[in-house]
């Protein structure tokens, strides 16, 4: 603000130097055309009058004194001074410039600064005005227009001064008024940096400051969701990766605490403790893949992929699985398919959703496969036929470790994750996937991905 203030003051001081400097050459330009106005009233009434005619001499010099305040010189054809009102020069003879110039029909006009005077020669012609007769030098002193000058430079000054110390007591107000609002907001996000993010910011002062203070409140309550999350996420890891521990320990105990055990009893429990084994591993494992996906560096390797063969595939390394439950799986394919992406996430994200769709699917139910392209996009679509998903839950199925049915979800083996890591492998090939689902009658995934993927260099 202090700024905007030196850019007032210095406009200020322009604007005065600049109607100062104008109101010089106005009033300047006014006693030039003044004296020039006099000058030639008294040539024509020279020309007209005779003067250079000895009868007509006495009765013009009482014109000349009558009608000038200034000094009048009067020359003839060969400069000699004919006429002086202060009878200083009378009978001398001069050759100046402007004498010369004047002899030769040319008015001219000088200012001397130093002595405060104007001065024009206009030329005087005969009665017949067919030649030059002579001129008539007009000097005038400056006197006044340098006291009006002068007094106009006190009063631009003053108001100068006034403007300043107005412009300096504008500015440290609105300098309060403009900067208060933001010096709170800075206030507030110090404190959100030392770790208050659940305070708010509010929203006052003009268009601009609300819309600052909104956006920042938008970004404060995504951070402390964000927090949120990640305590959710850790306290699940923790409750995750204890459980098959938990399991394995009291399977330990059992066996310890129990001599004689029949060798079955033993390798039944010993059954139990590979699978806590093998689920813990799981568990770890979709943990890595979570976070190198989260890596910003993480990198695709893109490649063209017949998707045709890439669905066929996993179905076919799936069938033994939904063998077991007597699920037939129907693929529906409407063209040949072929786009860029990473081979390898793309067959583990289908293969997640359609195992998805199995585990979680009835005894002798369908899932039915489709894919299908236009000139931008391919359309994959996962629909099975089992017990669905409860409406407050769809929005959450993509979150690590939410599970609808807990107890089910240990029951079939899942780790929480595994839809989690099929959103981030689809966002990461600038996709779409979309959850819906009504209860008892099933669940349809639908995956949408870019036929060219745009890589930046």
């Amino acid at each position: 603000m202090l700024a905007f203030a030196a850019v007032g003051l210095v406009a200020t001081l322009v604007l005065s130097v600049a109607l100062i400097q104008s109101m010089r050459n106005y009033y300047e330009n006014e006693k030039k055309s003044e004296l020039f106005r006099l000058a030639n009233t008294l040539s024509i009434n020279l020309s007209s009058s005779g003067f250079f005619d000895e009868a007509a001499y006495g009765d013009f010099l009482k014109h000349i004194k009558a009608v000038t305040d200034g000094r009048v010189m009067v020359a003839d054809e060969a400069g000699t001074i004919l006429y002086d009102t202060n009878d200083l020069e009378t009978g001398k003879t001069y050759a100046t410039r402007e004498i010369i110039g004047g002899l030769g029909g040319k008015s001219s006009y000088i200012h001397v600064k130093e002595r405060s005077v104007g001065q024009v020669v206009v030329p005087v012609n005969n009665a017949d005005r067919t030649k030059v007769s002579g001129v008539i030098v007009l000097t005038s002193s400056y006197e006044s227009v340098t006291s009006a000058i002068a007094r106009m430079k006190n009063i631009t000054y003053m108001t100068a001064v006034v403007l300043g110390f107005l412009i300096l007591g504008l500015s440290y107000y609105f300098s309060g008024v403009f900067t208060k609002p933001f010096q709170e907001l800075i206030q507030h996000m110090n404190r959100v940096t030392e770790g208050h993010i659940d305070e708010q910011f509010g929203v006052r002062g003009n268009y601009e400051v609300q819309e600052i203070a909104t956006t920042f409140n938008h970004m404060v309550n995504r951070l402390a969701e964000q927090e949120e999350n990640r305590q959710q996420f850790v306290a699940n890891v923790s409750h995750e990766l204890k459980t098959p521990l938990s399991s394995m320990k009291v399977l330990a105990e059992s066996l310890l605490s129990q001599e004689g055990m029949p060798v079955e009893l033993y390798r039944e429990f010993l059954e139990d403790i590979r699978n806590e084994v093998d689920r813990e591993n799981k568990i770890i494992n979709d943990l890595l893949v979570l976070v190198t996906m989260d890596k910003k560096e993480q990198q695709l390797s893109f490649e063209e992929v017949d998707m045709n063969q890439l669905v066929e595939s996993v179905l076919k390394r799936l069938k033994p699985l939904a063998d077991q439950k007597s699920i037939q799986i129907v693929f529906e394919s409407f063209r040949q398919v072929r786009c860029q992406g990473d081979e390898t996430k793309l067959s583990l994200a289908l293969t997640n959703v359609v195992e998805n769709a199995i585990k979680y699917n009835n005894e002798d139910g369908e899932i039915r496969v489709t894919l299908d392209a236009d000139h931008k996009n391919l359309y994959i679509t996962v629909q099975d036929t089992g017990e669905g998903i409860p409406e407050e839950s769809i929005d959450k199925v993509f979150q690590r470790f939410y599970r609808v049915d807990k107890t089910r979800s240990r029951d079939t083996g899942g780790t929480g994750l595994g839809l989690s890591i099929v959103q981030k492998t689809i966002l990461m090939h600038k996709g779409t996937i979309k959850c819906e689902s009504q209860l008892h009658e099933g669940t349809t995934f639908s995956i949408k991905l870019p036929l060219n993927q745009v890589t930046q260099g």
